[in-house]
């Protein structure tokens, strides 16, 4: 495109010479395209963080991978964790016990997953971020002691201090039956995951008090396996468990909540096309305000021709309208955008505010809205846009082009 026809281009889009219709709906088409732009950038980028916030929770509380006997104990842990510690990929390995049991304080009475582990075990380490207090360093072996989640200890009324019954599946054997096998322990204090599936059910307490309290004897449940990168586990477990693979259970982190991030990657996907239709909605009146243009500038175009204008030029003209019409709406979108995506947590918590209600989902309890900007999809929705804007201009661009100059300026 040559300067003087996009010179003509960006001096039609700012013309206010034509009809007030006409005019109007140039302005509406490039803030249809704006108003696209910013939706796009927004919900991605709250998709986004939705996306990393969740995962960084999920992975704070579970394993990257772990190991389990084919009876659901595992009792060669030892050499296990020697063989993991031993994979240069593998940060740490611990052992841990899980059971379920139930917990009751007076009138109240809540299931629990119990989880027994090692405090001072690094494969632990990031659970200790959650209690925000010392109440980690606090379960010792014999302390029968027990750390509940927040939902939890909320449904069961306890805090700090406080002492819970547990009463567990396995039960005494006694010559007049069984007997049920009950256990007072004191609350150390409460951790807050954000998540509910981990909040209402989860309880921690120290690895020998779980392993008297299932009579596990020298066995653990199984071996905890933390890497330096989470998406290798499933290359390097398998590494780990070598020939003895055929009598191991191995879990992924990935697969334990596959659904989950699949219908995260779903609702995306979904709405990165309505959006895009959106778009293409918005670029549909860049396509009847260049045709109203077309045929309002019909002389205007014929003396074009007249003074040597080719056919190409007259398209480039037109072609340049509807970009700098697109690229216009890509930067007011931008505009609009990224200040609402950087922004959207102290947005929503003043709108909350404001209106007296939760808008993020109390399921997961998020503090407020997350967002996480990724520059190459950006980059693709500013392209999507111009593209369209661009693609918008052919068939208005090929009527101005086969223009007969003679009948265009005609005088009737």
């Amino acid at each position: 495109m040559r300067f003087f026809e996009l010179w003509i281009a960006q001096a039609q889009l700012r013309s206010r010479s034509h009809a007030g219709f006409v005019s109007l709906v140039s302005l509406l088409s490039t803030l249809g395209v704006a108003v696209a732009v910013a939706l796009l950038v927004v919900v991605l980028s709250v998709m986004n963080g939705f996306d990393q916030v969740v995962r960084e929770r999920i992975l704070s509380v579970v394993a990257h991978g772990s190991f389990h006997g084919s009876t659901g104990q595992l009792a060669r842990w030892r050499e296990l964790r020697d063989s993991a510690l031993a994979h240069p990929e593998v940060e740490s390995a611990a052992p841990y016990i899980e059971g379920q049991g139930v917990l009751s304080t007076g009138n109240a009475v809540a299931g629990a997953q119990l989880l027994g582990f090692e405090p001072g075990e690094p494969a632990f380490r990031a659970l200790g971020e959650l209690t925000g207090s010392n109440a980690l360093e606090s379960l010792a072996a014999g302390s029968w002691r027990i750390v509940l989640g927040s939902v939890l200890a909320e449904r069961l009324g306890a805090s700090a201090g406080d002492e819970v019954l547990l009463m567990m599946a396995q039960g005494w054997s006694t010559p007049a039956g069984i007997a049920p096998r009950l256990r007072r322990l004191e609350v150390a204090g409460v951790f807050h995951v954000g998540m509910n599936d981990f909040d209402r059910s989860l309880a921690w307490v120290h690895f020998e008090d779980a392993r008297r309290l299932f009579g596990l004897g020298g066995d653990a449940s199984g071996l905890r396996v933390m890497l330096a990168d989470p998406w290798r586990v499933e290359t390097v477990l398998p590494e780990i468990a070598g020939e003895r693979a055929e009598e191991l259970f191995v879990r992924y982190w990935v697969w334990e909540h596959a659904n989950f991030f699949y219908s995260i990657a779903m609702t995306k996907r979904v709405t990165l096309i309505i959006l895009t239709l959106l778009a293409a909605i918005a670029v549909f009146n860049i396509v009847s305000s260049l045709v109203m243009i077309v045929r309002e500038k019909t002389p205007d175009i014929g003396i074009l021709r007249t003074l040597g204008a080719t056919p190409g030029s007259v398209m480039a003209v037109f072609a340049g309208h509807g970009g700098l019409a697109g690229v216009l709406g890509v930067a007011l979108g931008l505009a609009a955008g990224l200040p609402l995506a950087i922004w959207a947590g102290p947005l929503t918590s003043a709108v909350e505010q404001f209106l007296g209600t939760t808008l993020v989902s109390p399921g997961y309890r998020l503090d407020e809205m997350p967002s996480r900007i990724v520059i190459p999809e950006i980059l693709a929705v500013c392209g999507m846009a111009l593209l369209l804007s661009v693609a918008a201009t052919v068939y208005p661009a090929l009527r101005a082009a086969r223009t007969d100059p003679a009948l265009a300026t005609r005088l009737d």
